[in-house]
């Protein structure tokens, strides 16, 4: 039987000025990364009003523990650590994370 997932966690990334192609580009390749290490792939969306070139991801989880127990494996793999080392340079500030229950 499918598991059905229990909360979406989304992230929201604002660019400096000027930065924002290059900032969709790594953000896509940490969200290959994450699945490569054996996650769920985030889900990328592109803004099309508020803020100028503004990211959201999403990504799905079972539970609220399966996600905060990723945090550390996501910590300690350098294919995905390197990739946000350069990400953080981009933003106009801290990306928000936001931490949805889904119910139907």
């Amino acid at each position: 039987m499918e598991t059905i997932p229990m909360i979406a966690v989304r992230r929201t990334y604002l660019p400096k000025p000027g930065t924002g192609g290059k900032l969709a580009t790594l953000v896509k390749q940490a969200c290959d990364a994450m699945q490569s290490a054996g996650f769920n792939k985030p889900t990328v969306y592109k803004a099309w009003h508020g803020s100028h070139g503004a990211l959201q991801t999403e990504q799905l989880w079972d539970s609220i523990s399966d996600y905060e127990r990723s945090r550390v494996t996501v910590r300690k793999t350098p294919e995905i650590t390197s990739l946000f080392d350069q990400i953080y340079p981009l933003l106009a500030k801290t990306h928000n994370t936001e931490i949805f229950e889904i119910s139907d």
